[in-house]
């Protein structure tokens, strides 16, 4: 799907480069350069490590768990056990079972933070690497072929946006505050 949608978008290029012969397109694979990126490397590596240390967390709270499991089974059947100790040990394990469950959901939230904060100045730089590239090398756009979105084009050249917008007679929106990021990534 990503593929068709970058060779429509190469295309179209294509059909209105004749009109402009001026315009050159190209193409990069920007799964290849942030892997080989050493800053991509250590984040990964930093990430793992972090998730390490909550899978040995976790695999403590399941063994928690296990053992509780276990003293529940042998004290359900023992016949001589009251059913408030069995209750109170099956609200135990099941407030255990939250606490896991929360302790799940956290660590999830806290890596994908995380990677987050982390691929935030890779990107910047890597786009940035684009920018400076399409520049230096006459390119008018440079296309994704992983994500099929466009890295690079020229933000004021060909911007059809407001004419499209008066052909449907729509006034333009307010941009939110806070400056949202363009589409294909680049800013």
């Amino acid at each position: 799907m990503k593929k068709t949608i970058a060779i429509i978008i190469t295309a179209v290029f294509a059909f209105f480069g004749t009109a402009n012969a001026q315009q050159k397109i190209g193409h990069i694979n920007s799964l290849e350069i942030l892997q080989s990126m050493p800053e991509f490397k250590t984040m990964n590596s930093d990430i793992d490590k972090q998730k390490q240390s909550y899978q040995k967390a976790l695999e403590g709270m399941y063994a928690d768990y296990e053992k509780k499991q276990k003293d529940l089974q042998a004290l359900s059947n023992d016949k001589s056990t009251p059913d408030p100790i069995i209750e109170s040990k099956i609200q135990e394990l099941q407030d255990l079972q939250k606490r896991i469950q929360d302790f799940e959901s956290k660590v999830n939230d806290d890596l994908q933070k995380l990677q987050q904060e982390k691929l935030k100045p890779i990107n910047d730089k890597y786009l940035k690497a684009v920018k400076e590239v399409a520049l230096a090398n006459n390119y008018s756009y440079v296309l994704d072929v992983v994500s099929g979105a466009v890295a690079y084009y020229p933000e004021t050249a060909d911007d059809v946006t407001d004419l499209v917008l008066k052909k449907l007679n729509i006034t333009k929106a307010v941009a939110p505050a806070g400056g949202a990021t363009q589409p294909g990534g680049n800013k």
